[in-house]
């Protein structure tokens, strides 16, 4: 896979994220509490969407039968990390509980379209 049409979808669905994470809190008038969950749902879905890009990338040109057993294997630590993550920041953080959940819920929504894109596109071209 291209780590150039990588970078650019996560820009680009980081933009509109962000965009519609500025727009919602001007419009809204967003506590920092709630803005701060904004960011670091940013943060963690972005950090979740390298690592599936690295473990594809690892994986890719494999046997399928190698591929599916590393490819969700690796799903399944992120999962792990990320739930950690999740409750880790519910536990010990001021941020907004419920936007952080909304917020990490569409980001990850969107970072996975992109990633079955991604692979999608790829294995057309072989």
């Amino acid at each position: 896979m291209k780590i150039k049409t990588f970078i650019i979808g996560v820009l680009v669905i980081l933009a509109v994220y962000s965009l519609g994470g500025w727009g919602f809190s001007e419009l809204f008038n967003f506590s920092e509490k709630k803005t701060d969950a904004l960011w670091i749902s940013g943060i963690i879905n972005t950090i979740n969407i390298v690592a599936a890009f690295l473990i594809t990338e690892f994986t890719i040109k494999k046997e399928a039968k190698q591929f599916m057993r590393i490819f969700f294997t690796g799903m399944g630590i992120r999962i792990l990390l990320l739930l950690i993550a999740i409750i880790s920041i519910l536990k010990f953080t001021s941020a907004d509980q419920f936007t952080f959940i909304v917020s990490l819920f569409i980001l990850y929504v969107l970072y996975q379209i992109w990633e079955i894109w991604l692979i999608n596109s790829y294995l057309r071209k072989e």
